[in-house]
């Protein structure tokens, strides 16, 4: 499945019927949230019946982590191990809160003497390390890293960004200004470190990123510039934010380098952003609230995963294809103004019949004659006929052609951006395929 994240750019833009430039080498995908919006197929289930508050959950492969407050005065971290199907309370003081989840490990923030301090617990060896410093809070895990927010509202100042890492316990401050910098976001392997920095009055907000050159020693750049650009979050390969430049909260997305920005032009606000492997989760706000949505990268397929009218489904998050599962999970207020945890298990179809008939509808959305659409596609149309005929060699040659008819194209009748689309696209096909 990562493989398929690199073609972010191709098959983004595979159902767009029309494509609009929002500013260099910018794309707007158009979907239409409507009745029309498919539902997603999958099995909805709490995770947790305790009475009082499971809010801020998380997941990574089979660890699912949320605070839980009793209503008495005590907040725990607890985890939900879907390997086992058992939930496990993670050691504390009874006020922790703020949790993020690597898969095995689990950061969380509590409240000592001296303020918010960052615990990182391993659910394995079912030991604790202390993040030195204090002040901190809101961790987010990736790697060998743990990336927070440190300050305190009531000393003046910003918010800044420090880094700790695990294997040398060295703390990295990436911030030093009187700034609002929050919401930090780590990729899974630890080389990419994502938060949004504002003014203190929480306006003029940008996305930025660092990457790490060295032992304490990091890279910083600005990813974005217009509108109020916030909630970042990256698998690694490409970045997602919500900004609205163009009007409401919308949901962006662009390489970790800062290129190829795509926009999804969804009706109503977007919030609670996140992705997993080729998946992104969000709330979107419908005609009868706010419901969360999943869009597959892959595909370029939006689906509706709650249709529940007057219940404001919250703080959504996805992970991809671990073990052979997809969950997204998600808070949901209950009746007496409390939260309960939830999840939802599903499954996509990957298919090369579906890949192939994205990569046509690809060539269709293109702004090209219909004689070079039409060479394109008859091609494509030889490879889906050998497909269906288990006839695999033919299938590789009918895809190199495909390959070859679009590079000698580029600059002629495609432009040299959709030549690498379609060849990037035609390239997944062919390595699924086993193609030499």
């Amino acid at each position: 499945m990562k493989k398929r994240l690199l073609l972010l750019i191709a098959l983004v833009v595979s159902v767009v019927t029309t494509s609009a430039q929002l500013a260099p080498h910018s794309n707007a995908a158009l979907l239409p949230q409507s009745a029309t919006t498919p539902m997603l197929a999958g099995t909805a289930q709490l995770l947790s019946a305790a009475q009082g508050n499971q809010t801020n959950p998380h997941v990574v492969c089979n660890i699912a982590t949320y605070t839980y407050d009793d209503f008495e005065g005590s907040s725990t971290i607890r985890y939900f191990d879907f390997a086992t199907n058992t939930e496990h309370v993670v050691p504390g003081n009874n006020l922790d809160r703020l949790s993020s989840t690597d898969g095995q490990r689990i950061a969380f923030t509590e409240l000592g003497i001296h303020g918010d301090q960052i615990f990182v617990y391993d659910t394995v060896s079912q030991t604790t390390t202390i993040v030195p410093g204090d002040g901190d809070f809101l961790p987010a895990l990736g790697g060998n890293l743990v990336a927070y927010v440190h300050g305190s509202p009531f000393e003046g100042g910003g918010y800044e960004i420090r880094v700790y890492e695990r294997d040398t316990g060295t703390v990295t401050q990436l911030t030093n200004d009187d700034m609002m910098d929050r919401n930090p976001a780590v990729s899974p392997d630890g080389k990419t470190i994502l938060w949004q920095k504002c003014r203190p009055n929480q306006i003029d907000c940008d996305v930025y990123s660092a990457t790490q050159t060295g032992p304490g020693a990091f890279t910083t750049r600005v990813l974005t510039g217009a509108g109020e650009d916030t909630s970042p979050d990256t698998n690694g390969q490409v970045i997602v934010y919500l900004s609205d430049k163009n009007g409401g909260n919308d949901v962006y997305i662009q390489r970790v380098d800062g290129s190829n920005e795509m926009h999804l032009a969804i009706p109503g606000d977007q919030r609670d952003l996140r992705i997993a492997g080729n998946l992104v989760v969000f709330e979107s706000q419908t005609l009868t609230g706010w419901d969360v949505f999943l869009y597959d990268l892959s595909t370029a397929r939006l689906f509706q995963v709650t249709n529940t009218p007057g219940v404001d489904e919250t703080l959504s998050d996805v992970v991809a294809g671990c073990d052979g599962v997809n969950r997204i999970v998600y808070a949901v207020p209950g009746s007496f103004g409390d939260f309960d945890a939830w999840q939802f298990t599903f499954q996509l179809d990957d298919s090369v019949q579906d890949q192939l008939n994205d990569l046509i509808a690809l060539v269709q959305s293109f702004n090209i004659s219909e004689g070079t659409k039409a060479s394109l596609i008859s091609k494509l149309q030889d490879v889906i006929a050998a497909v269906n005929a288990s006839d695999t060699p033919k299938a590789c040659d009918s895809l190199t052609a495909f390959i070859n008819a679009s590079q000698a194209q580029s600059g002629k009748k495609l432009t040299a951006a959709q030549v690498r689309q379609l060849v990037d696209a035609a390239a997944l096909i062919k390595s699924d395929l086993g193609c030499n």
